[in-house]
């Protein structure tokens, strides 16, 4: 498993690019969030099946497209059948979605202009109340999904939204159309729908940690110079982070930035073991917070797409 896991890791950084561009006081950091449900992680082939209310087939066609296009390292993550088939898939997703659309007579508070001068300009504003119309697009979308083989549901799951509009005479505006409305609605249940099934390569820049606090005047001159050389050559400063490690200086910035480091070239055990070391010099900082959830989340994400490919046939 960890032969595996090491050639995902490397498949991973080799799609993103083995020499990240230079961005000042950051490090390009390129991994995975696993799927919010972990049921379909065995999941191949999927049929789109069976959406009922009157949007239903709007939110199967957006499922279709989204599903359709997912990559992981390069490859189709699912093989998506939208209508009927001769082979049995993996599993189906179906569901029932409505938006309902209500207007109501509404008062609200609006500034207003109530005296004028004689040249037409305004003089004298105040807030009073003036007729207004709120429109009202209730959205209700059910989905689960039901695996073929033995018939369970191995997932379900309600997306409500729901969003109002007020206009009130006077207003330099009108209602944006309802369809527009309800067509973001079923993009973000899609979107939604997709991050529950499959997990997201992602590359994100995070920030390294500058402070010096603590740190003797020389080894904050060495520390602050490989700060200064994340903006031309980030190995580099990483090589020099590790030799300092190595000559006894224990830091918060230090360890969070050699996780960074370990991070970004796909050593995750390493980067989790530097932000541990980091989160006990400094107890429940954000910045190491976060990268303890994101390395975690990383390495299940990884461990979960081995599984898959080893259970290939």
């Amino acid at each position: 498993m960890k032969r595996l896991l090491t050639a995902a890791i490397t498949a991973l950084i080799a799609l993103a690019g083995l020499a990240p561009a230079a961005r000042a006081e950051v490090l390009a950091i390129d991994g995975l969030t696993p799927a919010g449900s972990p049921e379909f992680a065995d999941i191949r082939s999927l049929a789109i099946d069976g959406f009922g209310g009157r949007d239903g087939r709007a939110l199967a066609f957006e499922l279709e497209d989204r599903l359709s296009a997912i990559r992981i390292l390069g490859q189709p993550y699912f093989d998506v059948i939208g209508g009927r088939s001769a082979v049995a898939p993996d599993a189906s997703l179906s569901g029932n979605v409505t938006a309902d659309v209500s207007q109501r007579d509404t008062v609200a508070k609006r500034r207003r202009c109530v005296e004028r001068d004689a040249k037409d300009k305004c003089v004298t504003y105040k807030d009073i109340d003036v007729d207004c119309r709120t429109r009202v697009i209730d959205f209700r979308a059910q989905v689960r999904a039901t695996r073929f083989a033995d018939g369970r549901t191995i997932y379900t799951e309600s997306l409500p939204n729901r969003k109002d509009q007020t206009v009130c005479f006077g207003d330099d505006q009108d209602f944006v159309s309802s369809e527009s409305v309800i067509r973001s609605m079923i993009a973000e249940a899609a979107d939604a729908i997709r991050a529950d099934l499959a997990p997201r390569q992602y590359r994100q820049d995070i920030r390294i940690l500058e402070s010096r606090k603590g740190m003797s005047k020389a080894e904050g001159n060495r520390f602050k110079a490989a700060v200064q050389m994340t903006k031309s050559d980030a190995a580099e400063a990483c090589r020099m982070w590790d030799e300092a490690a190595a000559n006894s200086l224990v830091h918060l910035s230090l360890q969070f930035n050699r996780g960074l480091c370990a991070e970004q070239r796909g050593d995750l055990e390493e980067a989790l073991a530097l932000y541990q070391e980091a989160g006990r010099l400094s107890p429940g900082k954000l910045e190491v917070t976060q990268a303890l959830q994101r390395t975690g989340d990383h390495l299940r994400a990884l461990k979960e797409w081995e599984e898959r490919q080893s259970a290939r046939p």
